[in-house]
């Protein structure tokens, strides 16, 4: 199970490549998509679920941290994690990081809403078996939950 914690946190923690490409320019890492259901989706305490889409995206980003990015019609809602705060139980290889801030994006420009508190738990989506994402923040702009189950299959790169 330590195995596995630690393949969840080598996919969290992935550094942008030190060489990029002809002008050395750090490469991005890929957005993991994974499909699966959405089972809740709250946007500032108001009920998306029915328009919540059945996948979920993950990408790290520079400094440690995680993005799980749910998808309301257009838009976009992400909660970013700190993942230097990385914790996970053994016994059922989920693991967690706090939430820092949610954002939401559609046409405009994107707003980032501090989270006064929130987690997101989530396990191994390269098991084979279905993995799990589930965050909540509270922020000034209300409560943020989502909840995602995969189909069991390998998220792929966007």
């Amino acid at each position: 199970m330590m195995k596995k914690l630690s393949l969840i946190a080598s996919t969290l923690m992935l550094a942008l490549p030190a060489a990029g490409h002809a002008a050395n320019k750090p490469v991005a890492p890929p957005v993991m998509v994974s499909a699966g259901k959405c089972d809740k989706l709250i946007v500032a305490g108001k009920d998306a679920t029915k328009q919540c889409k059945n996948s979920v995206a993950s990408v790290p980003t520079p400094g440690g941290v995680v993005m799980f990015i749910f998808t309301q019609g257009k838009t976009l809602i992400g909660f970013s994690g700190d993942a230097t705060k990385l914790a996970g139980d053994k016994k059922t290889g989920i693991a967690g990081v706090p939430v820092l801030d949610v954002t939401i994006r559609s046409d405009k420009e994107p707003q980032v809403i501090a989270a006064t508190e929130g987690f997101c738990k989530f396990s191994d989506p390269y098991s084979g078996k279905p993995a799990i994402v589930s965050c909540t923040a509270k922020t000034a702009e209300g409560t943020f939950t989502g909840s995602f189950k995969s189909n069991g299959k390998k998220p792929t790169a966007q």
